[in-house]
C-alpha cells in the first residue's frame, strides 16, 4: 500500500466514522426535538385545559345555586298551595253560611271574626 491508499483510507474510516457520528448525532437529537414537542404540547394543553377547568367550578357553581333556589321556590309554592286551600275551604264555608236561610247575620259576624285563616304561618283573619 502507498501513501496515498492510506491517505484515503484514513479519510475513508475518518469519513465512516463523522457519518456514525451524525448517524448517532442525529437519533439522540430527535429524541431531544420529540422531548421539547411534547413539553410544548403540554404546556399548551395545560394552559388551555386550566381556564376550562376554572369554568367549570363556577358552571358547578352555579348549578348548586340554581338548584338550591329551585328547591325553596318548590317549598314556597307547596307553602302556597296549602295557603290557597285553606282559604278555599274557607271562603266555601263562608259561601255557604251566607247562602244557607238559617244562619243570621249575627253568626255570619262571629265567623268571620273567629275564622282563622293560615294556622301553619300563623296568620288569622280577624277584622
Amino acid at each position: 500500500m502507498d501513501a496515498t491508499q492510506i491517505v484515503t483510507a484514513v479519510i475513508g474510516v475518518l469519513g465512516g466514522i463523522g457519518g456514525l457520528g451524525a448517524l448517532v448525532g442525529s437519533v439522540f437529537q430527535r429524541r431531544k426535538i420529540r422531548a421539547e414537542a411534547a413539553d410544548v404540547l403540554t404546556d399548551t394543553a395545560l394552559t388551555l385545559v386550566e381556564p376550562l377547568q376554572e369554568r367549570v367550578k363556577e358552571v358547578t357553581k352555579e348549578a348548586k345555586e340554581a338548584r338550591e333556589e329551585a328547591r325553596q321556590a318548590r317549598e314556597e309554592m307547596a307553602d302556597l298551595r296549602t295557603s290557597l286551600a285553606e282559604l278555599m275551604g274557607l271562603m266555601r264555608r263562608w259561601r255557604a253560611a251566607v247562602l244557607s236561610p238559617h244562619v243570621s247575620r249575627e253568626t255570619l259576624m262571629e265567623m268571620v271574626r273567629t275564622d282563622e285563616v293560615g294556622s301553619s304561618n300563623g296568620r288569622a283573619n280577624a277584622e
